[in-house]
């Protein structure tokens, strides 16, 4: 029970006061100590002084204040207001509760993962990390739901004192007005046909090496093992065939190198950012959204750029490393429900609903709001599951989505499908290592843009600039979060 549990964190109160001391005086390397003489309270708060001391902490999920071996997704937020609902409803809750705590200790594990190696200390055993979380997690019983419901919370990622300064009712107007324009001068190019599109230069085709095998691809959804929320929970291997079974090929019009598609890199602790184009990767990782009344598993793929090169002494878009991501999710047996997209600064949110979705009004339609843009209308399934994505040179925006196609005509690329964690423990490149593509506060260094200095006043912390996962607000007039669980109920319903 919850008493129980804070008695056993408040133990390791008194070490804990004596770690902080440690760690505020030193300034140097990493202080260590004999961990294993410390209870599992104070093991945590060692390993979180120790990565917060370096400016290592992980900063896709939220801690959960009270709570150091959990962490919160928008999922987890959604999924804890269930169970209050089935406990007031007075449905059973303890296997709901079970599988909400199971969840934040995935994000939990995972970030860890990524702080232990990035810390590089030979003391630190991560293993003994994890058993310790793990121990703490499994003394929570549904008697502390209204204790750990008040403290899971994801703060939103608009700056609302920004928007007070910069007078945003006024501002928004004029943000409003620009992206109509970009929308009527980039939106068009989704009514051509590949072979126009052809027409514009060279090509090259990223392809997953095993893209088109479906015998080593193929995995029937509906036999996953789900938790009691209806989620997928899947293994290491069953995660990697489904991304494999639903990974686009990326059609790239290609004038520089800063066109073609790679693998993040960093050659030294707190080197820039760069990416090598001699190792072609697709990113992918898993996620849910709550549609319809259930929960519908989320594939997510990635690719990066090393830039998008100046067009210009005032190109205020300009800048270090570039990204596109593809979001592709399912239905109970697997059949694309609806496809989307952002850049990796969280800019140009585009909607691909399948023809199984129906467009309602909403409130945005008829405002300044940023909305759901659908520039290619009602998209057949069978073109979700794995379309060819024509992105342009420089801007690197997509131009159209298209069924998958004998791409001889293409210079094809193979590439390899990586986890997207991978890139929050980069092997540095002088050998010293491991470091985060991330900083502490979601971003990615150096990849700031001079639009920052003109959109600040909407609200948005660096736009422009590359984020990590959890972190991209995708609307600058109105308030809109990739991963809110809740965000395609907005605007569409089944047919």
């Amino acid at each position: 029970m919850r008493s129980g549990l804070v008695a056993r964190i408040a133990g390791g109160g008194v070490l804990t006061v004596l770690i902080a001391g440690l760690a505020g005086c030193a300034s140097g390397p990493v202080v260590t100590a004999d961990i294993s003489q410390m209870s599992c309270s104070a093991q945590l708060a060692y390993v979180d002084m120790q990565v917060d001391k370096r400016e290592l902490r992980n900063a896709e999920n939220s801690p959960v204040a009270g709570y150091p071996f959990l962490r919160a997704n928008r999922n987890s937020v959604l999924m804890g207001k269930q169970i209050g609902a089935a406990i007031s409803e007075g449905q059973a809750a303890d296997v709901l509760f079970a599988d909400w705590v199971a969840q934040m200790r995935t994000l939990d594990r995972e970030a860890r993962i990524s702080e232990l190696r990035n810390l590089s200390d030979a003391e630190l055993s991560a293993s003994q990390i994890e058993t310790c979380a793990e121990k703490l997690a499994s003394a929570l019983e549904l008697d502390d739901y209204d204790d750990l419901s008040k403290v899971v919370f994801v703060p939103d990622d608009y700056l609302d004192f920004q928007r007070i300064a910069g007078f945003y009712p006024l501002t928004a107007f004029a943000a409003h007005f620009g992206y109509e324009g970009w929308k009527r001068d980039n939106l068009g190019s989704f009514d051509l046909a590949p072979e126009a599109l052809l027409e514009r230069g060279a090509w090259q085709s990223y392809q997953w090496i095993g893209r088109g095998d479906t015998g080593s691809s193929s995995l029937a959804v509906q036999k996953i093992k789900k938790d009691g929320f209806g989620r997928l929970i899947l293994t290491v291997a069953e995660l990697e065939r489904l991304a494999q079974a639903y990974v686009p090929e990326f059609s790239v019009l290609t004038k520089s190198d800063s066109d073609r598609i790679g693998h993040p890199a960093l050659q030294a602790r707190g080197a820039q950012a760069d990416v090598d184009v001699e190792q072609p990767a697709i990113f992918y990782r898993l996620s849910h959204t709550w549609f319809s009344g259930q929960w519908h598993p989320q594939i997510i793929y990635s690719v990066w750029f090393s830039e998008r090169p100046s067009q210009g002494m005032f190109d205020i878009l300009a800048g270090n490393l570039d990204a596109l991501i593809w979001r592709v999710t399912l239905d109970d047996d697997g059949t694309p429900l609806i496809a989307d997209t952002i850049h990796g600064c969280g800019c140009y949110h585009l909607f691909f609903p399948s023809s199984s979705l129906r467009r309602i009004e909403v409130p945005e339609d008829g405002d300044i709001r940023e909305t759901a843009e659908s520039p290619a209308g009602p998209v057949d399934p069978s073109i979700l599951r794995q379309p060819v994505l024509w992105i342009d040179a420089i801007s690197h925006y997509l131009l159209a989505v298209t069924p998958a196609r004998n791409s001889e005509v293409l210079h094809s690329v193979a590439s390899t499908l990586v986890p997207e964690q991978e890139l929050g423990r980069i092997a540095l490149g002088d050998g010293t290592g491991y470091a985060s593509l991330y900083n502490e506060n979601g971003f990615v260094p150096s990849t700031e843009r001079l639009e920052r200095f003109i959109l600040w006043p909407l609200g948005i912390d660096k736009p422009g600039a590359m984020r990590q996962w959890g972190h991209h607000a995708t609307a600058f007039v109105g308030r809109r979060h990739f991963d809110e669980p809740e965000l395609y109920g907005r605007y569409f319903v089944p047919r």
